[in-house]
């Protein structure tokens, strides 16, 4: 007995399981691409929420900076009047002393009629009711401490017989620096 062979149905399980590899890779080829074009959106996404957060920080850095700018320029101009205030009193003390200090020198037959500080010169004049008594107001004139230069001025009498005399002293180069 001869039994027939129907290869159709064999052929047909092939095609069918041909059909479901080819499927299988299309549908595996498919969910691939849709993963990595899904991967690649959220990477994509990612990069523009970091780039969105480090432009933020970086503005945020940016007016940092810009109000530790403006608190160093105010803290700096606040130091300079401190500066400025404190060489004005230090310049003022001197004057001060200067002036104490011309006033406890001049002899007792002399007295001051003038008496002008202008910048960095001093310049006085007064009376003397002796001629003695110029010298020793020479020597006080020359003696005040911080005058480089001592300018005596006209010496001469007037109606009542007192001699008259003026100087100008000028300030050592120390003292413009201070200004």
């Amino acid at each position: 007995m001869r039994r027939q062979v129907n290869l159709l149905c064999w052929r047909e399980q092939r095609r069918r399981a041909c059909l479901r590899l080819w499927g299988a890779m299309f549908i595996g080829i498919f969910l691939i691409t849709l993963a990595l074009i899904i991967a690649g959106r959220v990477r994509q996404s990612q990069q523009y929420t970091w780039l969105a957060l480090r432009q933020e920080s970086d503005q945020a850095v940016r007016q940092m900076l810009t109000q530790q700018e403006r608190r160093l320029h105010v803290e700096q101009a606040r130091a300079q009047v401190v500066k400025r205030r404190e060489q004005q009193r230090m310049l003022t003390l001197r004057w001060q002393t200067t002036l104490l200090t011309l006033a406890e020198k001049m002899p007792a037959q002399a007295w001051l009629t003038a008496l002008e500080w202008q910048d960095d010169a001093l310049r006085f004049a007064g009376l003397a009711n002796r001629f003695p008594t110029l010298t020793q107001i020479d020597l006080v004139a020359r003696s005040l401490p911080g005058f480089g230069t001592v300018t005596p001025g006209a010496t001469r009498r007037d109606e009542r017989g007192r001699w008259q005399f003026s100087y100008q002293l000028q300030t050592e180069a120390i003292d413009v620096e201070i200004r």
